[in-house]
């Protein structure tokens, strides 16, 4: 089978005309199969093309989804999979991603720890937001490290400016009361 025509879209994605069909592909994959006009390729090699191009596109959408929404591998493949692609493509793409150093989940997962931190959250129901979000337990373990006690400090210092605001017209005892049922709630374990 030979190309007969090579010819640009949008951004990185080329036309291929092969024999009389026509094939859309994105640039890596023209350059990596040598898909010039005139060239001549085999059908196994069409094949492993259309594959390889079909499998970057689903990290495309997967590293597009991670930056956007900030999400971590779990929630990726959900995505994934919920726009009907197969449970082990979507893993095997993740993973890749992972490999290539482009889904860095500590430091996502730090990210929303130290914002938790900030917001009041304690460190068991930051570690309790971090397990719903599925992330490993060695990666919240490492987080939970890294957080500054600047941080939930800072958290600790609003959620009490907060009760004393809101429960000032409360006897001191009641006061204390509501601060520490307040803060096992926010997962702080002293009040």
């Amino acid at each position: 089978m030979i190309v007969k025509k090579l010819s640009k879209l949008e951004k990185e994605l080329y036309e291929v005309l092969i024999e009389d069909k026509s094939y859309i592909f994105d640039e890596a994959s023209v350059l990596k199969f040598r898909l010039f006009e005139g060239y001549e390729i085999s059908t196994t090699d069409l094949e492993a093309c259309i594959k390889a191009d079909e499998f970057e596109r689903i990290k495309k959408k997967a590293y597009h989804y991670y930056v956007r929404y900030q999400k971590n591998s779990y929630e990726i493949i959900a995505y994934l999979t919920d726009r009907e692609v197969s449970y082990p493509l979507a893993k095997e793409a993740v993973l890749e991603l992972k490999q290539q150093g482009l889904l860095k989940e500590e430091e996502l997962a730090f990210g929303i720890a130290s914002r938790l931190a900030r917001n009041s959250n304690g460190p068991m129901m930051i570690r309790y937001k971090l397990k719903l979000k599925h992330f490993p337990e060695e990666i919240i373990q490492s987080v939970l490290e890294k957080i500054s006690e600047e941080d939930i400090e800072e958290g600790k210092q609003k959620l009490i400016n907060k009760l004393v605001k809101k429960n000032s017209k409360l006897s001191s005892y009641e006061q204390q009361q509501k601060r520490k049922e307040a803060f096992y709630r926010h997962g702080y374990f002293e009040g």
